[in-house]
C-alpha cells in the first residue's frame, strides 16, 4: 500500500449554465480519472466545486485539496485545465507553490503540463496571467451590461427579499428578458412591516420578531439580522427605485411594494432611531442619544451603580469629565424644558378635530373587523356541532372527532383573541383622543406622567440634543421639524443665546400655530 500513489481529480464549474451547457463536472471527473490511472494513479478522492467562482480560493472543494496535501494523503492533484483551479494569477501561484512545497504534482487534461525549468515556470505564470485576464474581461463585460439594465429601470441582479427573479421569454426587449416581480408570499409582509414601524410604536428588533412568526425569513428559512432588517427598512427598491453603483433610477420598471409616503415616514422615524442610538440594551436610559458632553462632543451614557442603588449619566469619552449626574437629577432639568412649549388654543382645537375624525374612522374599521370576526366564530361553533352530531350518529370516530375538535378549538381561540384585540383598539382610540387633549392643553405635565417609551417620542419631537456641562444644559437643539417651523416662522423661541450661560435661566417659550397642520 505504501508504494501506491494517490491523486484526487479536481472538478468546478462557475454556474449553472456553465454545469448545464459548458463542460460539465460530470464529463471533468471522467477526464480527470481516466488521466490519473493511465499515468498509474489510483484515485483517492474526487472533488467538486459546483456553481462556484475560481476568483478566489473561498471555495470548499479547494479547502478539501488542501487539507489533503497537509495530512500527506496524495501524491498529485489532476483538473481538466488551469483555470479550473483558480482565475486569479496570485491565488494560483500560491496554490502551486504549496503543492510543489509537498512534493505533489499538478496534472492537466487538456493543457499542456509544466515541469521547473525557467521557461516552464515563465509560460505557466503567463498562462495564469491569461486565465485571469480572460475572467476580468467577462466580468467587464457582465458589469456594464448591468448598469445598462439599471440605466434602463430594470434591477439588474438577484431579486431582493420581498421580489422574485422571472423570465420573459415573449418580450423583444432583452433587457426586459429577466425582471423582478413581488414575490405573493413575502411581499405582504414586507409591505407589513413598513405599515407597523411608519406607526412608530414598534422597534425594529420586536418587530422582525413579529414577522419571523408570520413568515418573514431568509432564503435559508432563517430569521433576518437586525442588520438585514434595517437595510430593508432602508432599500428604497420597495417604492419602485433602481440604485446600481452610479445609476440611480428614481422610477424603475419593477411594480412597488410600499408607497412613497409611508416609505418617507419610516426614513424619517429611521433617521430619529440612529441619531438618538435606539438599540436592544440590558439597561434602557431616557435620555441615551439626546445628551451631549459640550468638552469631548461624546454622548452622555449611563450606568447603575449597584452597590448604591443608584445610575448616573455620564460622558463617554474615554478620560471623561469628572462629573457623574444622577439620572434622576439630569432627566428632571430635561423635563423643565417642557415648562417652556406651549401650544395655540387654535392650534389644539385643529388637532383635537382632526383627531377625533382620525379615531372615529378607526372605530368603525375595529367594528367592520369584529363583526367579521364573529362570523367566522359563528360558523366555526356550528361547524363543531356538525362534527358532534357525527360522532352521535357514528359516522364519525372518536379519533376523528377529536381531530376535528383540537382544530376548531385552536381556530376558536385565535379568532377570540383578535376580538378581543379589537374590542381593546375601541378604547385604545379613546385614549388616544384624551391623551392629545392632555399634552396639547399641559405639555410638560403629559411628558413627566408619559412611560419612557412615549418620553422618548415626545423628546425625539421637541428636541434633537441637549448640549451639559457640569450637570447643567448649556445649550438644546430643536429637531429637525421643530427647526423647519421656526424658519416657517409657525414657531418662535424667545432668549435662545440665554440658554448657552451656565446657570441656564433663560426663559424660551414656544408658540405653535394652528398653521402647522395641514388642511
Amino acid at each position: 500500500m505504501e508504494n501506491k500513489k494517490y491523486a484526487v481529480a479536481y472538478c468546478r464549474v462557475s454556474t449553472d449554465d456553465q454545469a448545464d451547457n459548458g463542460i460539465s463536472l460530470d464529463v471533468q471527473q471522467e477526464a480527470c480519472v481516466t488521466a490519473l490511472q493511465k499515468e498509474g494513479y489510483e484515485l483517492l478522492e474526487v472533488v467538486r466545486d459546483e456553481g462556484r467562482s475560481g476568483k478566489n480560493l473561498n471555495r470548499e472543494g479547494i479547502m478539501k485539496v488542501l487539507q489533503l496535501v497537509e495530512e500527506n494523503k496524495i501524491n498529485a492533484v489532476f483538473a481538466i485545465s488551469n483555470d479550473r483551479i483558480a482565475r486569479n494569477t496570485m491565488d494560483y501561484l500560491y496554490l502551486k507553490n504549496r503543492l510543489h512545497e509537498n512534493k505533489i504534482l499538478l496534472r492537466y487534461v487538456f493543457q499542456q503540463n509544466f515541469d521547473e525549468s525557467a521557461t516552464s515556470k515563465a509560460m505557466e505564470t503567463m498562462t495564469a496571467v491569461f486565465s485571469q485576464m480572460t475572467s476580468d474581461t467577462i466580468s467587464e463585460k457582465v458589469k456594464k451590461n448591468l448598469y445598462a439594465k439599471a440605466q434602463a429601470g430594470f434591477f439588474p441582479s438577484s431579486a431582493p427579499l420581498g421580489y422574485l427573479n422571472v423570465t420573459d421569454p415573449q418580450t423583444q426587449d432583452k433587457m426586459a428578458f429577466r425582471i423582478i416581480i413581488p414575490d405573493p408570499q413575502k411581499a405582504p409582509l414586507i409591505k407589513e412591516a413598513f405599515t407597523l414601524y411608519a406607526t412608530g410604536n414598534y422597534n425594529a428588533y420586536d418587530l422582525n420578531d413579529l414577522l419571523y412568526e408570520k413568515g418573514l425569513r431568509s432564503r435559508n428559512g432563517l430569521k433576518l439580522s437586525p442588520s438585514i432588517f434595517y437595510d430593508m427598512l432602508k432599500n428604497p427598491v420597495y417604492v419602485g427605485e433602481v440604485h446600481w453603483g452610479e445609476i440611480h433610477q428614481k422610477e424603475g420598471k419593477h411594480e412597488p411594494i410600499i408607497d412613497r409616503e409611508t416609505f418617507n415616514c419610516v426614513q424619517s422615524i429611521l433617521a430619529g432611531h440612529n441619531n438618538h442610538a435606539c438599540r436592544r440594551r440590558k439597561y434602557t436610559w431616557l435620555l441615551n442619544g439626546f445628551i451631549w458632553c459640550v468638552e469631548h462632543g461624546h454622548r452622555y451614557t449611563a450606568e447603575w451603580h449597584l452597590n448604591k442603588h443608584i445610575s448616573y449619566y455620564h460622558c463617554s469619552h474615554r478620560f471623561g469629565c469628572g462629573k457623574y449626574i444622577p439620572t434622576e437629577e439630569l432627566e428632571e432639568k430635561v423635563a423643565n424644558k417642557f415648562k417652556e412649549l406651549e401650544f395655540e388654543e387654535q392650534f389644539i382645537n385643529t388637532v383635537v378635530s382632526k383627531a377625533r375624525g382620525i379615531i372615529s374612522k378607526m372605530k368603525t374599521e375595529a367594528l367592520t373587523k369584529k363583526q367579521s370576526l364573529i362570523n367566522q366564530r359563528t360558523a366555526l361553533e356550528a361547524k363543531k356541532r356538525v362534527a358532534q352530531e357525527k360522532l352521535i350518529e357514528k359516522v364519525l370516530s372518536n379519533d376523528e372527532f377529536l381531530k376535528i375538535k383540537k382544530e376548531i378549538d385552536k381556530n376558536l381561540g385565535k379568532i377570540e383573541e383578535r376580538i378581543q384585540n379589537e374590542e381593546n383598539n375601541e378604547y385604545l382610540s379613546t385614549d388616544i383622543l384624551e391623551e392629545i387633549l392632555k399634552f396639547s392643553q399641559n405639555i410638560y405635565e403629559t411628558y413627566t406622567k408619559a412611560p419612557q417609551h412615549l418620553k422618548r417620542h415626545y423628546l425625539s419631537f421637541f428636541w434633537n440634543k441637549f448640549e451639559v456641562a457640569e450637570g447643567v444644559i448649556i445649550k438644546s437643539y430643536s429637531s429637525l421639524l421643530f427647526e423647519e417651523l421656526l424658519v416657517l416662522k409657525q414657531a418662535h423661541l424667545n432668549n435662545a443665546e440665554n440658554e448657552k450661560t451656565p446657570e441656564n435661566k433663560g426663559s424660551s417659550s414656544v408658540i405653535l400655530r394652528r398653521a402647522l397642520l395641514p388642511e
